[in-house]
């Protein structure tokens, strides 16, 4: 089954303009209704600051037309790409390595800690933009009464969402300029399970590989983080060799 993405640009079009059209028209689907009034949508790229940082970054690292490899996360959460929308990335990390400065509150945010203050020393940052582009199963974010919330927690909404926009979404991320030799999934949990079952129905990628979330490894594994870290380096070194 092949899904055909509405977001199709031009081949000769740069990736930034790409990425930012799609990431401009992301809104929760109007077709899915909330199963809980404590669930809430998380979709910051209304917010003009969050426009400004999110142009900045991605003309900064993407303004090219070369072929990325997809690396899926799970949904944005509230101290990271809900707020900066850049995966990953929190306002520290956003000003003090991007050198992209807002007016966010300077909160952390472990997985952007992990890829930033850890994988990044010793894996080029810039390589890696050049190479890679970070997006998500779901695209955007939830919360649950204030805290972050995983798409897949509450099986009603994620049925709902497997239906169409999980799918449709995916296929945008790779129509933005990635590759459907390889993908890399981050969590080997429910995370993986679900986007396996995705890529046999649809056939999205001829492989994927799969690494643990950052968030459970700065929470869970830190006493062998470097062994996590050569995780991280060596998917994305087996990445390349599939599309070479």
């Amino acid at each position: 089954m092949e899904i055909k993405s509405k977001y199709f640009q031009s081949n000769t079009e740069t990736m930034n303009k790409r990425i930012l059209t799609y990431l401009n028209q992301l809104e929760p689907p109007i077709d899915i209704e909330l199963p809980k009034t404590n669930i809430q949508w998380l979709y910051p790229y209304k917010n003009p600051e969050t426009q400004r940082c999110v142009e900045a970054f991605y003309s900064k690292y993407y303004s090219d037309t070369h072929e990325r490899i997809l690396i899926l996360g799970i949904n944005p959460g509230r101290f990271g790409s809900g707020t900066t929308g850049v995966p990953l990335t929190d306002p520290i990390r956003l000003k003090t390595i991007c050198n992209i400065d807002s007016n966010f509150a300077l909160k952390p945010e472990l997985s952007s800690q992990f890829i930033y203050d850890y994988f990044f020393k010793q894996y080029s940052m810039d390589d890696f933009y050049r190479k890679f582009f970070i997006g998500a199963v779901c695209p955007l974010g939830l919360e649950c009464n204030g805290r972050n919330m995983n798409y897949y927690d509450n099986k009603i909404l994620m049925n709902n969402l497997l239906e169409h926009f999980i799918p449709d979404n995916i296929q945008c991320q790779i129509d933005l300029g990635c590759s459907k030799k390889v993908a890399i999934c981050l969590g080997e949990g429910d995370n993986y399970s679900i986007l396996n079952k995705l890529n046999k129905k649809y056939q999205f990628f001829e492989n994927i590989l799969k690494v643990s979330h950052p968030r459970y490894i700065m929470q869970y594994k830190r006493k062998s983080i470097n062994d996590y870290i050569q995780q991280y380096i060596d998917a994305c070194q087996l990445a390349q060799t599939f599309v070479k």
